[in-house]
C-alpha cells in the first residue's frame, strides 16, 4: 500500500482487530481488508510509520502479524460508528492462509 493510496481491491468486511505496540490491547473494527493491508475503524490511532502488533480475528481463524500505520484520523467514538475515524495499515509479512482466506472474500 502506498502512503494513503489503496493498491490492490477491498472487500467490506467486519472484523474485529485487536492491535498496540508489543502488544494487541486496543480493539478495533475493519472497514476494509485486502490483501495489502486493512483500515481500522477505531478511536485510538497511531501516527503514520508506528508498526503494529495485530490480531485479526475472523469467525473460523484468528491471524496474529505486523503492519505499518500508513494514515491515521483521530475523532470522537461518534465519529468512529460512522467510519470517519480510524488508521490504514499496511500489512508486513502476511501470514499465507490470511492471504488465501482474502483471496476467497470477494475481492
Amino acid at each position: 500500500m502506498r502512503k494513503g493510496k489503496q493498491n490492490s481491491r477491498r472487500a467490506r468486511r467486519r472484523v474485529q482487530v485487536r492491535y498496540g505496540v508489543g502488544e494487541t490491547r486496543f480493539i478495533g473494527y475493519s472497514g476494509n481488508v485486502s490483501r495489502s493491508g486493512v483500515m481500522v475503524r477505531a478511536a485510538r490511532v497511531f501516527p503514520p510509520g508506528t508498526i503494529l502488533d495485530i490480531e485479526l480475528k475472523f469467525p473460523d481463524h484468528t491471524f496474529r502479524l505486523r503492519g505499518e500505520v500508513v494514515w491515521a484520523r483521530e475523532g470522537s467514538y461518534q465519529w468512529v460508528l460512522v467510519g470517519r475515524v480510524g488508521m490504514g495499515i499496511n500489512f508486513i509479512e502476511p501470514p499465507e492462509d490470511l492471504l488465501r482466506l482474502l483471496e476467497t472474500m470477494s475481492l
